[in-house]
């Protein structure tokens, strides 16, 4: 994946959390192209995007994404997305795809995921929306992560 297919990506995950939440995705206010360049290699949250196949598989992850699950992009391009919950934790995952199916949206999001090592995370107050095209059409779920608890998780 290139910069040109990063950044268009980027700016359909832009225009869709405007959308479902009638805001700004966090960024600095700086000219277009700055922005999208900072919120692939800089900003402090992760960003993840997954398509809408039978079996989703990563379709983006920022630079932040990937150190906190400790994926270089080309392996979270090659990863279906239910990787990145433990197995103990994938009906709760379905779950929360399921709320965000039918809202568009799903705010508050807490869960526990798994990075590259086996270390299991717990992520606080993420958000997670419907990623649409320019047609309206949904293309993906992008998922936005920003609070995290790393360390010593009792996963039941």
């Amino acid at each position: 994946m290139n910069e040109e297919e990063r950044y268009r990506l980027l700016r359909l995950v832009e225009h869709s959390h405007e959308h479902w939440t009638s805001k700004k995705l966090p960024a600095p206010y700086i000219k277009e192209e700055e922005r999208l360049h900072w919120l692939d290699e800089q900003a402090p949250y992760g960003l993840l995007v997954q398509n809408t196949g039978a079996e989703p598989f990563f379709i983006y992850a920022n630079k932040q994404a990937q150190l906190i699950f400790g994926y270089s992009l080309e392996e979270f391009l090659s990863m279906p997305s239910r990787r990145s919950a433990p197995p103990q934790k994938q009906k709760a995952r379905r779950r929360m795809l399921e709320s965000v199916d039918i809202n568009g949206i799903h705010e508050g999001y807490h869960g526990i995921r798994v990075d590259k090592q086996g270390t299991l995370f717990e992520i606080k107050d993420g958000l997670i929306w419907k990623l649409i095209n320019e047609s309206g059409e949904t293309i993906g779920i992008v998922a936005m992560i920003y609070n995290l608890v790393i360390g010593k998780i009792v996963s039941n």
